[in-house]
């Protein structure tokens, strides 16, 4: 009997034992998810990018004027006329050279297109129609290739699953592949003339600054998903022709995916 009383109280302490870490585990505060990567935080990451201007790349508008030297009077129309949307593809590389520092440098492209001229009417009277005198329009197209390089500062450290930071640094913007045509309307009201011409470029090359603001998301394997919106202010116009003015001032989204 004395044997089997011992033998019952020592199962009681194996499982007093087994049971009393279970207990204790559970009732530990939980731990914030944070991610594992591979190393403290990861040097170089190369990826695409994604970007959309959300401010016009070239200025809009229309100029109405009436001249009277004539009878009847003839009455000018200069207009400017934007057709390229905003859309930029292009790649960047990212170094990390702190664990909330990095350095990034990309290569951005944007298509732009736009409808410059003037359009002459002789004005409409009791016994005439209105009438096409003259139409003198050019359409410009080329690419602006743009390349900033900026310094990131993340508020948050490297084993974050999100990461907001704000960004600064310089650009330089590249004209490439501009080409004009001039569309001449046949006064008689037949067909148009095209020609090719040498398009009107103010700067095929400036600098800028630029600033930003966004967040990273990282998995385990390293890939980032990356929003930012950014503010760029150049030096000069690229264009310049009649109405037509390329804004020195943007506001562009960018989203990037590397790894």
């Amino acid at each position: 009997m004395m044997r089997s009383s011992r033998c019952f109280r020592a199962l009681l302490g194996l499982a007093a034992v087994g049971i009393l870490p279970a207990v204790l585990h559970g009732q530990q505060d939980p731990v914030p998810q944070r991610r594992s990567p591979r190393t403290e935080f990861e040097r170089f990451s190369i990826g695409v990018r994604v970007g959309y201007q959300v401010t016009a790349q070239i200025t809009e508008g229309t100029l109405d004027t009436t001249s009277t030297s004539t009878n009847p009077a003839t009455l000018f129309k200069d207009t400017s006329e934007p057709q390229q949307d905003n859309w930029g593809i292009g790649g960047g590389v990212q170094v990390n050279i702190l664990p909330r520092w990095g350095i990034t440098a990309e290569l951005m492209a944007h298509s732009i297109r736009f409808k410059t001229g003037l359009r002459a009417d002789r004005r409409e009277t009791a016994t005439r129609p209105r009438q096409l005198l003259s139409n003198n329009f050019v359409v410009t197209e080329a690419n602006h290739w743009d390349v900033p390089v900026t310094l990131r500062y993340y508020l948050n450290g490297p084993r974050q699953r999100a990461r907001p930071f704000i960004s600064g640094g310089a650009a330089m913007r590249m004209v490439r592949n501009a080409k004009s045509t001039r569309e001449i309307g046949d006064i008689d009201g037949g067909d148009s003339e095209f020609l090719n011409i040498t398009p009107e470029v103010a700067a095929d090359r400036t600098m800028g600054l630029v600033g930003g603001l966004g967040f990273e998301l990282i998995d385990d394997i390293n890939l980032k998903v990356s929003v930012e919106g950014r503010y760029m202010r150049w030096q000069e116009k690229t264009f310049e022709t009649g109405l037509a003015n390329a804004l020195r001032n943007h506001v562009e989204i960018m989203v990037g995916v590397s790894f």
